[in-house]
C-alpha cells in the first residue's frame, strides 16, 4: 500500500483502537462517486463516523448509509436507514428501556 489514508476507531465491538486505512490506488476509485455505506450494525456510531472520513478525504459523495440493525439509541438517527431496530439488553436478559 502507498500513500495511505488511516483512521483510528475504538467499536464497542472491540477492546482495541482499531486502523482504517485506504490506499491512494483505491482511494482514486472512490474520487467523484456516489457512495453507500453499508454495515451490519450500527450502535455507537464510531465506525461509520470513521468510515465517513475515508470517504470524504477519498473524495467520495456519501449518499446514503444503511444498516441492517440499529441497536439501542441509534434507531432514533434520522441520518441512517436500518431493516430493524436491535434491543439493548441488561445483565438479567431483560430489555433496557
Amino acid at each position: 500500500m502507498s500513500g495511505v489514508f488511516e483512521v483510528n476507531v475504538k467499536s464497542i465491538t472491540t477492546e482495541a483502537v482499531q486502523k482504517l486505512v485506504l490506499d491512494t490506488a483505491d482511494a482514486e476509485t472512490l474520487k467523484g462517486k456516489r457512495i453507500l455505506i453499508v454495515d451490519d450494525v450500527i450502535s455507537t456510531g464510531e465506525s461509520l463516523e470513521a468510515m465517513e472520513e475515508l470517504v470524504n478525504r477519498a473524495g467520495g459523495n456519501i449518499v446514503g448509509k444503511m444498516f441492517i440493525l440499529a441497536e439501542g439509541d441509534a434507531a432514533k438517527r434520522k441520518d441512517v436507514t436500518f431493516l430493524a431496530p436491535l434491543p439493548v439488553f441488561n445483565a438479567d436478559g431483560s430489555v433496557k428501556a
